[in-house]
């Protein structure tokens, strides 16, 4: 889910795009309804377990002053949050803010780890637009734009108990990553029209801003991952959204690897800070 708050303002205004823009519906659709309400229910285990991570630790920088977006209260603030670096083996890094209200340097980190192999499975290309990852307690569902994704304990938890955080994660860095790039471009609009419907109703009723995060996880799945999605489920996305699907098959990494290292090779803990972390603290 994308959130509409003023941060990045100007970038969004670079790309083309409206920082807080009043919500457009679909001037086209196709006549075909969506097949469901949106991806955030749906048990499809695209990225699992055992999927290969580019995580390497976690480095806690202290405690500084940083914006958080709270959906718990519509509006950000600045919190003296627990504040820590993400490390991965393609060279990316990125900032982890935990609300203060953890209360500990031991429960932040022990959550922040809830999130660090899932973010690490993700592909390079969608983890380069994340500048910072916020943590606050709740149930509200997680929110991106403009370099940050905001998540929700209790939310993360019940995702996590159908396999479906990784996906979740996925959704996010799409509005962070491809969204200031790609929302608007020619070949993707030539493919939204093309088809005959949205995957689902939360694409279709928040267009533009969510069809390709809700279009693209699918994609993913269905192109990267054969099988992982069920063969009825896959005929019935593929019936729907074939132009989508084409026009993701030339821009997500659906084969080959999906980290890009430099050319000096992926990094590892030799890299990172000293007392870098690999796993939670006993």
């Amino acid at each position: 889910m994308r959130q509409c708050f003023n941060i990045g303002v100007a970038v969004m205004l670079a790309a083309g795009l409206s920082a807080c823009a009043t919500e457009s519906r679909a001037p086209v659709g196709g006549s075909m309804s969506p097949l469901y309400g949106s991806t955030g229910p749906l048990k499809f285990d695209i990225i699992q377990e055992d999927d290969a991570t580019s995580f390497i630790c976690l480095h806690y920088r202290g405690r500084a002053t940083r914006q958080m977006w709270d959906k718990r209260v519509d509006n950000e603030f600045n919190h003296s949050v627990f504040l820590f670096d993400a490390y991965f083996t393609d060279d990316i890094r990125f900032e982890i803010n935990v609300n203060p209200e953890f209360e500990t340097m031991e429960r932040a980190t022990r959550e922040s780890f809830r999130y660090t192999k899932a973010l690490g499975q993700l592909p390079t290309m969608l983890r380069r637009g994340i500048d910072r990852f916020g943590i606050h307690d709740g149930d509200e569902t997680a929110s991106a734009g403009a370099g940050k994704i905001f998540v929700y304990r209790a939310n993360a938890i019940n995702r996590q108990g159908y396999q479906h955080l990784e996906e979740t994660l996925f959704h996010e860095s799409v509005h962070v990553s491809l969204d200031p790039y790609y929302m608007y471009n020619q070949n993707w609009r030539a493919a939204q029209e093309a088809d005959p419907g949205f995957v689902t109703r939360y694409g279709r009723d928040n267009y533009p801003r969510e069809d390709m995060a809700e279009s693209s996880l699918l994609a993913y799945g269905i192109l990267r991952y054969p099988g992982r999605i069920p063969e009825k489920e896959e005929a019935r996305i593929r019936a729907i959204n074939p132009n989508r699907i084409a026009y993701f098959a030339t821009l997500l990494p659906v084969e080959g690897p999906i980290f890009d290292f430099p050319d000096t090779g992926p990094l590892s803990l030799e890299d990172a800070p000293e007392g870098c972390m690999t796993t939670v603290p006993v």
